[in-house]
């Protein structure tokens, strides 16, 4: 694989030689973290959202019309 040369900050070298023996160990290391993390990911179902949200809206009103 084809090499570059790039300047990096000294903290981000440190936090890359966390997760690798390389800097470029490292980033590749933090990159699969940073997929399996976005696969894990539930979407969010926006009608369930907006149900609970009226539901504790709804409450809250019925909470305030009898005078707490």
């Amino acid at each position: 694989m084809p090499t570059k040369v790039i300047r990096l900050d000294e903290d981000a070298i440190a936090i890359s030689l966390k997760y690798g023996k390389t800097p470029s160990e490292g980033i590749r290391s933090m990159e699969a973290k940073l997929l399996e993390i976005d696969q894990s990911a539930k979407p969010i179902d926006m009608k369930a959202l907006e149900k609970m949200i009226r539901s504790c809206v709804r409450d809250e009103l019925e909470m305030l019309s009898r005078g707490y």
